[in-house]
């Protein structure tokens, strides 16, 4: 076992105790004022400590600027291509910068990549200005885009996350999981985040991503961080293992070392706890299929149903079938339905259901003598 897996075994166990079966989970230890453990592929919170506590966010904020922006693109907007020229604003804008200068050539996609991996403030103002002419007024943009994303506790004023909840700057851990969670799905979005290194032509020089898991730890592809005095040091991880989506949110961790030192031993905790309830290929129901030469075929889950589990209570679900109209051909791995997963009574996700063999299509004569045997069941 190499040394950076004995450093996170010996965090989990500092932090959280030996993850033994039974055991519940004690997040006492963690300092991060407002942690998330969201599972993405549910649109579930696994665990919460002060998760609608508003704060300031630090660069976060440019998870919604990046996001704006990709979505401008892909409407057909603006173009990756669009040159942007430095405003005296932008290239005075201080922290974290690429150091514009008033007057410099960039272009949509380069002050994109900027944002991301060096979190440039410069940048960031650049693209807020070429979009909507003050940075102003793309941040009451960004805020009105968090509206129809759903998400009533954050509002923005800059495009950087310099201001602070005392200037109306503010999101909330369970806000910046879900905003991530939608992020991550944009594929635009995601190249900018999960890419490690970026050459930056224009400068002649090459910008390393700020976010260390990414380059580290198993699993992570993105998406941000941040710090400044008012926020402390935040960061949000994304994570696929196993085909599992996680998002870990730390908000108001003490330092730069604690929050991606806890940011790390949240990802394998929550992994260590994955349970397989149901396994893939196991035969769920069968599916009646109309018209096909085989008019019956097996439904299974394509991957497993596994749940974050961190108490055993956490995996016990209940599961019903809801299955669509099937004619035939249906091809194997082809949806024929899916499978709902219920905690309490009340659903928590869906698993699509697929066939586990192809059916070929019945001759005319079959489907004829199919529609008259229909046809007489109706009526009797």
């Amino acid at each position: 076992m190499d040394r950076r897996k004995w450093i996170s075994l010996l965090l989990l166990f500092a932090l959280f105790g030996s993850p033994v079966a039974g055991q519940e989970l004690e997040f006492s230890d963690v300092s991060a004022v407002a942690v998330v453990i969201y599972d993405a592929d549910f649109d579930q919170v696994v665990y919460a400590k002060n998760p609608h506590q508003q704060r300031s966010i630090a660069s976060l904020t440019k998870i919604m600027t990046i996001l704006y922006v990709c979505e401008l693109v892909q409407e057909g907007r603006i173009s990756l291509n669009d040159v942007v020229t430095a405003s005296a604003n932008a290239a005075s804008r201080g922290g974290t910068e690429i150091k514009l200068k008033v007057g410099d050539r960039f272009t949509v996609e380069e002050l994109l990549f900027a944002a991301a991996l060096a979190s440039a403030n410069d940048a960031s103002v650049a693209l807020a200005e070429f979009v909507s002419g003050s940075e102003s007024e793309f941040a009451q943009a960004m805020t009105q885009r968090a509206r129809e994303l759903g998400l009533t506790n954050t509002n923005f004023v800059d495009s950087t996350g310099l201001l602070s909840i005392y200037s109306g700057n503010y999101s909330t851990a369970y806000d910046m999981a879900v905003l991530s969670r939608i992020a991550m799905e944009n594929e635009l979005f995601r190249r900018f985040v999960s890419t490690k290194e970026y050459e930056l032509k224009p400068q002649g020089r090459t910008i390393r991503n700020s976010n260390t898991l990414l380059h580290e730890v198993e699993g992570v592809n993105g998406i941000k961080t941040g710090a400044t005095t008012p926020a402390g040091h935040t960061l949000i991880t994304s994570v696929e293992r196993q085909g599992r989506s996680l998002i870990i949110v730390v908000l108001g961790a003490p330092s730069r070392e604690t929050r991606n030192e806890q940011s790390e031993a949240l990802v394998e905790y929550a992994y260590s706890r994955l349970k397989t309830v149901i396994p893939a290929g196991q035969v769920i129901t069968q599916v009646k299929v109309v018209d096909g030469v085989t008019h019956l075929v097996d439904a299974v889950l394509k991957q497993d149903l596994s749940i974050f589990a961190f108490t055993p209570e956490d995996a016990q679900v209940e599961t019903k079938v809801e299955l669509k109209e099937n004619r035939a051909p249906v091809e194997k791995g082809e949806k024929v339905g899916e499978l709902i997963i219920l905690r309490d009574g009340e659903e928590y996700g869906r698993m699509d259901l697929v066939s586990n063999q192809s059916t070929g299509l019945a001759s005319v004569l079959r489907r004829l003598w199919n529609r008259i045997v229909e046809f007489f069941s109706r009526l009797f």
